[in-house]
């Protein structure tokens, strides 16, 4: 975005807010606009991310968000979540799309991202070595693929579906009724429970 005679220091906050995903020039500024007004936004605002900055570290069990201190995420800590299925989903934000249904009561394994050669992203770079190691100790006896339906995501489905293929438990996906190209957390609680409920095993 162009300067128009701004101080340096706002330049600069502009810029860092347009890095963010969804934040374009005009969002930016009434975002800096908005702090400028509120000093005390600014400093709940600064303080807040510094507490994400010290505090917040992905979970060692499935890479969801968590408390430094405590290493595990609320869900991995969760006793009650007894059903013995493991949900396979892209980023965090797709846990909380999931949760949001209340239909779900197992555990979740976080990918950080699909299979896309075209973009330099290979099974080096994603979290599935630790997905064969929960597997192999866990006494899960599904996997949830919830990857989205995307090309991509279809690609890492069914890489994971063939990898499991000697795997003890069945492999199974969501039910038909989220459109193709979708996000999980673009879709609707109600979508995704009757998803969850009705869900398909993965053929290969």
């Amino acid at each position: 975005m162009e300067g128009y005679g701004l101080p340096p220091a706002l330049r600069s906050l502009l810029a860092t807010l347009e890095k963010l995903p969804g934040i374009g020039p005009r969002s930016a500024l009434r975002i800096a606009q908005a702090i400028l007004k509120k000093p005390t936004l600014l400093e709940e605002l600064s303080q807040a991310l510094v507490e994400v900055q010290t505090k917040i570290t992905p979970c060692r069990e499935c890479g969801y968000w968590a408390e430094a201190e405590a290493g595990l995420c609320m869900i991995c800590q969760d006793v009650r979540r007894t059903e013995p299925v493991l949900c396979v989903v892209k980023e965090p934000a797709d846990v909380l799309a999931i949760e949001r249904s209340q239909a779900f009561r197992g555990h979740y394994h976080i990918l950080g991202g699909v299979l896309d050669p075209l973009s330099g992203i290979t099974e080096k770079d994603l979290r599935l070595d630790n997905l064969w190691k929960r597997l192999q100790k866990g006494a899960y006896e599904e996997v949830l693929l919830a990857l989205g339906t995307s090309p991509e995501a279809e690609t890492t489905a069914y890489y994971i579906a063939r990898q499991l293929t000697d795997w003890h438990g069945k492999i199974t996906r969501f039910a038909s009724g989220i459109p193709v190209g979708s996000e999980l957390e673009y879709i609707d609680p109600l979508t995704l429970s009757r998803s969850l409920r009705e869900r398909q095993p993965v053929y290969i």
